[in-house]
């Protein structure tokens, strides 16, 4: 395989990959997975600031930031226990 063969196979697997993200977008639920707080997918603060957690291609979970921040006390406290 030559190397304009290679790029061009990077290339389309890059492509792939990008569509695939973008189908689970489709996913995406409208409202808190915990506290079941509605998200409005047109407001571009709460894109930034919301997260989005993926386990695998079936699974999209969408957190506001206090029900995330909560969770990541929850672990802190968790692993400082464990020590």
């Amino acid at each position: 395989m030559n190397r304009k063969q290679r790029r061009a196979a990077a290339k389309e697997e890059h492509h792939e990959d990008i569509s695939e993200k973008l189908a689970m977008f489709q996913n995406l639920p409208s409202e808190c997975s915990a506290c079941i707080r509605p998200f409005d997918r047109k407001d571009k603060e709460m894109a930034l600031t919301w997260n989005v957690v993926v386990r695998d291609t079936d699974t999209v979970r969408l957190y506001c930031p206090r029900c995330w921040d909560t969770a990541q006390a929850v672990v802190k406290h968790y692993e400082q226990e464990e020590e």
